[in-house]
């Protein structure tokens, strides 16, 4: 077993050292089923599993994902799970899985949506998402999260950031538990008609980016690090793990191949 919140009361430990990124499994009571998750001996090779991001209201979108030469762009389309369906419908499906699910919390609602549901069974901790910000910015951010929440705490830095070292330690300064890293790169794609579709670069073209990042945050920071950022195979997950991370997340690749971490998992 692996504790990403070894220093919190409410422990998060994973049996395997693979997780479902932010919004790769849907709202995840999608695919349990499939992947099943309410069974207590599935083989799906995941330790926990985070949900997409989680506004107050929610908002409907419509996600794009879009393949390049260097990988796939992602753009949310302004899509989010709200808190009521949450609490309502999702969260009473994830207690009964075998496996944590985490929600994944951002912007301006970061902090309301943790106080609404740290106390609702089936939610083992959150995910915040930074933009690129200064150090002393994010410990604002993680600061007010922590306040609202005693629950397990995951800080996911984007790929951009001038300085993540000293973005991370701000962040576990002002209370994170881990650090996850990179959530992907800024990129555009163009579409048939010649406008662009803005998000994120992810896919195995950023993994020795993120691979380099990952390295520096682990050895300046004594909290777990969990590397993500292009992680397709085995041999990428062993590179993050002998670089210092706890565990590993998968994005695109476990969009594109719902066995992609029992496959990960087993060559570990």
């Amino acid at each position: 077993m692996i504790d990403l919140a070894p220093h919190n009361p409410h422990t998060l430990t994973i049996a395997t050292p693979v997780i479902a990124a932010a919004g790769s499994l849907g709202d995840v009571v999608s695919v349990a089923r499939w992947l099943g998750l309410a069974q207590p001996e599935a083989d799906h090779g995941l330790g926990a599993i985070i949900c997409p991001t989680v506004t107050i209201a929610g908002r409907r979108g419509q996600p794009q994902v879009v393949a390049t030469p260097a990988g796939v762009l992602y753009h949310h389309g302004g899509a989010s799970l709200g808190v009521k369906q949450v609490r309502d419908r999702l969260a009473p499906r994830w207690a009964s899985y075998h496996v944590p699910v985490l929600i994944s919390i951002a912007g301006a609602d970061a902090v309301a949506v943790a106080a609404e549901l740290t106390d609702v069974p089936g939610i083992a901790g959150f995910e915040l998402a930074l933009p690129a910000l200064t150090a002393s910015e994010a410990a604002q951010r993680v600061t007010a999260v922590r306040r609202a929440t005693l629950l397990p705490l995951l800080v996911r830095l984007p790929g951009e950031l001038p300085d993540p070292v000293a973005v991370a330690q701000a962040s576990i300064a002002a209370g994170a538990d881990a650090i996850a890293l990179i959530g992907g790169l800024p990129a555009c794609m163009p579409q048939a008609d010649g406008s662009l579709v803005y998000g994120r670069l992810g896919g195995p073209a950023i993994f020795p980016i993120a691979l380099r990042l990952v390295a520096a945050v682990a050895a300046a920071v004594a909290a777990p690090v969990i590397g993500m950022g292009g992680v397709a195979t085995p041999e990428h997950a062993r590179a993050m793990l002998n670089a210092g991370a706890r565990a590993v997340a998968l994005a695109s690749a476990l969009m594109a191949d719902l066995r992609r971490a029992k496959a990960i998992a087993e060559g570990l």
